[in-house]
């Protein structure tokens, strides 16, 4: 869990260089009080914690996953969805539109999610924009995990379901949730992605034994039904996905149980999940310090996993910045992950310096193209990387 910022606010930068993802790295020193980024890129703050929202409240603290939906397909017009890693968590979205003249955003709305309907929720944490456009957020806490600490009942109301470790689907344009998708698994939700299918998701739980899950939903757009897989094979090579039970609520509240049991692969804190250029699926695991892809045989009937491998991570890089080359130690907690326009993966930092890393397009281990975009203040973390359609904007929490 991040409780220890400082700092709650979020940015937009907005690129003056050809692509967001042209700069000269910034210098790689350890966190002050700026927040430093290079001088092609600028930035606004949209909104603050303690900010009050339009329909009442204010902005919570511990802002964390921020989700861009546009509006019919806008760039500069859209709703922006932020999560707040508390207990009990919280969302909050806010209209927001950009204006060409004063290239600044404003806000015309903003509200905070009502999450009775489904008891409530816990540590929103990171999550995802479906491809249909709504908004999926995350729970890290489990009610089994929390009962005895915060004196929730597993199940206070009765429907047969735990309360907490869920995924859950949100309608930003009317700011109410849908549901929780219980046929996602029970776990410490970090985040998920979802295929272009609009049927495969791929989600990771965020614990010292965490698993990595594959759920096929039984119809495109519908996250209510579905097969769930867990992984079990080796962390540089092929692996399978293995079967859960995952109909009744009792096989959807086991489901960590379960991949227990099946000798599934445990990795040490899965972080964000993404799907790359070519089809690879990388995912971060913030406490082995790099950051994995793969291929999945086929992302809807496949149950083999093609080719495991460390894609960056537990080395140091040599980064070229203004005043030079310098070593750079990768260094722990690599956590929110998002792909821009030309391929380049945005890495975000949960611990050690902080940084803002860019992996660019092409890199390999072996030929390394690694670079430093921003470090933030000291206190603080980057978080909750998302960018408009165009990839003009980067949204981002701090």
């Amino acid at each position: 869990m991040k409780n220890y910022f400082i700092l709650f606010f979020l940015v937009v930068l907005n690129a003056k260089a050809q692509n967001i993802g042209d700069f000269i790295s910034v210098n790689p020193v350890s966190q002050n009080t700026d927040f430093v980024i290079p001088s092609t890129h600028t930035f606004q703050s949209i909104i603050s914690r303690g900010d009050p929202l339009t329909q009442g409240g204010t902005l919570p603290r511990n802002t964390d996953f921020t989700g861009y939906v546009p509006i019919g397909g806008s760039s500069e017009n859209g709703y922006l969805s932020i999560n707040a890693e508390l207990v009990p968590g919280a969302v909050s979205i806010l209209d927001i539109n950009y204006d060409s003249n004063t290239k600044l955003w404003s806000t015309s709305y903003s509200a905070e999610v009502n999450f009775n309907s489904v008891v409530r929720t816990i540590a929103n944490c990171s999550g995802t924009v479906t491809p249909w456009n709504t908004i999926i957020s995350c729970e890290e806490y489990t009610s089994k995990e929390i009962a005895n600490q915060y004196g929730f009942p597993l199940d206070s109301n009765g429907d047969g379901y735990d309360d907490l470790g869920w995924a859950v689907e949100i309608n930003p344009a009317t700011k109410t949730v849908i549901d929780k998708r219980w046929a996602l698994g029970n776990f410490k939700h970090e985040n998920l992605v979802i295929h272009s299918n609009q049927r495969t998701a791929y989600q990771g739980a965020d614990a010292t034994v965490g698993y990595l899950y594959k759920f096929v939903a039984d119809a495109a757009q519908d996250l209510s039904s579905g097969k769930l897989y867990v992984y079990k094979g080796s962390k540089n090579g092929p692996g399978n996905w293995i079967l859960l039970n995952n109909t009744t609520k009792a096989e959807r509240n086991s489901t960590v149980d379960q991949s227990s049991a099946l000798g599934a692969t445990v990795f040490n804190g899965i972080e964000d999940v993404e799907i790359g250029p070519g089809g690879y699926i990388y995912f971060a695991v913030k406490n082995e310090d790099q950051v994995y892809r793969f291929q999945d045989s086929d992302p809807i009937s496949g149950t083999t996993v093609i080719n495991m491998e460390t894609f960056v991570g537990n080395r140091t890089y040599n980064i070229t910045h203004s005043g030079g080359t310098t070593s750079v130690n990768w260094g722990y907690g690599n956590d929110n992950l998002a792909f821009d326009n030309d391929g380049n993966l945005w890495v975000l930092q949960d611990g050690d310096n902080n940084y803002i890393w860019v992996v660019k397009s092409g890199h390999t281990q072996a030929n390394p193209k690694v670079e430093i975009f921003g470090t933030t203040p000291i206190g603080s973390e980057p978080t909750g990387i998302t960018f408009s359609p165009d990839f003009r904007f980067l949204f981002m929490s701090i």
